[in-house]
């Protein structure tokens, strides 16, 4: 299952938000963005339990201020 993580970071805090990102299990792409928030992280995961544990470690980093995650579909057509 892939889970999207929008982050908004303490200003002057992106670099060393993006590089903790990086190093979070499960996490395959962190992208910085303009607008409401600061990052998308991309994270695919096998269970809700894993996607619940790598959000908890995105919100432990000191600089993140909020996130909001989104969970992808799977259409079978």
């Amino acid at each position: 299952m892939k889970g999207f993580i929008m982050i908004n970071v303490e200003p002057g805090s992106e670099k060393e938000v993006f590089d903790s990102l990086q190093k979070i299990r499960d996490i395959k792409e962190v992208v910085p963005v303009y607008g409401e928030y600061d990052f998308i992280a991309i994270a695919d995961v096998e269970a809700i339990s894993d996607l619940n544990r790598m959000v908890l470690s995105v919100r432990e980093i000191p600089s993140v201020t909020n996130t909001r995650t989104i969970l992808g579909m799977e259409l079978k057509f």
